[in-house]
């Protein structure tokens, strides 16, 4: 079931933490809804760059996929959680929902790392 690469996956997280940080000026979010979003896209680059991946910076943290759970479950809690307009609360949703279906199919190891299956 774990089909996606480990390269694939790191490069799709950094696209994504830098479209979550400019989510809320495309949607022209303002107050927490702006603040959340750009914390979310902030913590997701750099959990990245503390990774277990081939192109993150520093090879320390094991747990992308619990983290990258964690990440998507945010994202899917953030519009019940903060005053969200209606009419932008799809893509919120859709990049928590993308999150937790690479969480699910990323390959366990990265080349390079200790323990290659």
């Amino acid at each position: 079931m774990r089909f996606v690469p480990t390269m694939l996956h790191g490069i799709a997280d950094y696209v994504v933490g830098s479209f979550v940080i400019g989510l809320p000026f495309f949607l022209e979010l303002n107050g927490t809804p702006r603040m959340v979003l750009i914390a979310l896209g902030i913590i997701m680059v750099l959990y990245r760059l503390l990774t277990d991946h081939e192109i993150d910076a520093v090879r320390f943290l094991r747990i992308r996929s619990l983290l990258d759970a964690i990440f998507g479950v945010a994202m899917l809690l953030s519009p019940w959680l903060f005053p969200f307009p209606m009419d932008t609360r799809w893509p919120v949703y859709a990049i928590g929902v993308v999150a937790l279906i690479l969480a699910i199919a990323t390959q366990i190891r990265a080349e390079g790392t200790a323990a290659i299956n």
